[in-house]
Order: structure tokens, then sequence, then C-alpha cells
């Protein structure tokens, strides 16, 4: 008897080459954590694998994937899938592929990818706030340690001798300049637009002393900067033609 995974590639080659009927376009299968991958020659990614437990023991799931230029973007579109029986015909399946999966699939990737842009952007703008963060820091005595998780990134500053300096630890974390990304009407799933900025949390150790320092230095920055003015290295909008905060960043990749 075939092991699961031979009858899956099996029955992917087998699928594959009836969606490059069906739908007029080349795909290829291969392998991906052990689940069989096929990629069409527009991009559209199909995982499929025989479930080895339960009541759905022995049959065929095929799922959408993440396309490569919209990975883990939150539409449910990008994630269906659909069970169907190992022995069915694989014409019958390339049909209900792309009747079930692929026509709702193709009409979110332009949304998707838009989303994908936006929120890469988004990371490196905050990434900036951080990398100028981190220079500063550096200049103290102490050891600075940038960690985490690309999602929640943490900044910590610790002094190498404790209670004999003037700083002994600065934490920054949580630095989120917010989501102004929409997904399209129809879409079930909210994408984050319209959130604001979170307030970054910081928390210092510091010898007392520098408290009167510390704290009108503050406040005479919290009245003289503007946040509404966003340098381009941390501007969110690099992805589109159009900056609401007035950038060209289209000249600026065209001078790098």
């Amino acid at each position: 008897m075939n092991r699961p995974e031979h009858s899956a590639r099996e029955i992917g080659a087998r699928l594959a080459a009836a969606l490059g009927t069906l739908d007029e376009q080349t795909w290829r299968v291969t392998e991906h954590h052990q689940r069989v991958l096929l990629v069409s020659a527009g991009g559209d990614r199909l995982e499929l694998h025989i479930r080895g437990y339960g009541p759905q023991a022995g049959r065929v799931i095929v799922r959408c994937s993440d396309p490569a230029d919209a990975r883990d973007v939150p539409m449910r579109a990008l994630g269906a899938t659909i069970t169907v029986s190992p022995t069915r015909p694989a014409e019958q399946i390339a049909a209900d592929v792309c009747r079930r999966l692929l026509r709702a699939y193709r009409t979110v990737r332009p949304a998707a990818r838009a989303w994908r842009a936006a929120d890469d952007a988004l990371a490196c703008a905050e990434g900036a706030v951080l990398d100028e963060a981190e220079r500063h820091l550096g200049r103290l005595a102490g050891t600075v340690v940038r960690s985490g998780s690309p999602h929640l990134t943490e900044l910590t500053l610790t002094a190498e001798h404790p209670y004999r300096g003037a700083v002994e630890q600065v934490r920054i974390s949580q630095v989120s300049l917010g989501h102004e990304v929409t997904g399209p009407v129809e879409q079930e799933v909210p994408l984050g637009g319209g959130r604001g900025p979170t307030y970054a949390r910081v928390g210092l150790n510091v010898h007392p002393r520098l408290l009167p320092a510390l704290t009108r230095a503050l406040a005479e920055i919290a009245a003289t900067t503007d946040v509404g003015v966003v340098p381009p290295h941390q501007c969110p909008h690099t992805h589109e033609p159009g900056c609401p905060h007035g950038h060209d960043h289209l000249a600026e990749h065209s001078e790098e």
C-alpha cells in the first residue's frame, strides 16, 4: 500500500495537469512542509494533503495558500479549503477548485498585495524609529539589546554596573505607528484600517537626581516636537505613489 504522501503527490500531479487544461495556465508541483504545493504561472498557490486521522481520514484536503507577495494577510479567501474524495477524477476536482477556491482567491489578491506592501512599509517605519532610539541609547554606559518577535520588538539598555551610574536600565516596547490600510468593502475580515498609533511603553531606572533634568527635557521636547511631521525614512507610505505626508518616495527610490 502506498504511503499517503506518495498518493498526495500523484493526485497533485494529476490535478496540476487538469488545472493547466481548464485554467489555461501552467501549474507546477513541488513540496512544502511535507505537503504538496501547486503553483500557477500567475503565482496562485494551492496546498494538498491527505488527512491521516479523524472522520475525514483518507480524504484529500485542498487549501489556498498565501501568495508570495501577500503572506500572512487576514483574508479568508486566501486560506479557503475544500475536501474531496481521492477517487474523484482530477478534471472534476480541478473544476471544483476553480469554482470554489480560485475565483474568490484571485478576486482578493490585488487587495492582499496592497495590504502586504502597506504592512511591510509600516514595519520598516517602526524599525527606523527603533534604529534611532538604539543609536542614542548606545551612547550611554551599558549594553543595548534588541529582542522580541518582529511584531513586538523590545529595546533594552542595561547598565554594566547597577547602582553605580546615572542610568541603570531603559526598556522600550510596543512601538506601533498604527495601520491605515483598509480592504474592499465586501471583505468580512477587517484589515485594521483607521487604527491610530499605540503609545510605546518606556521604562526607566535612573538616578533620582536626574529626574528634574529628565522631566524638563521631556516637557521641552514634547512642546516643540510636531509628531505629525514624519521624516521620509520613518514614513509608512513608501509603497504609495501619493504620500499623505508630502514625500516623493518614487524620486527617493530612483536616486538610490
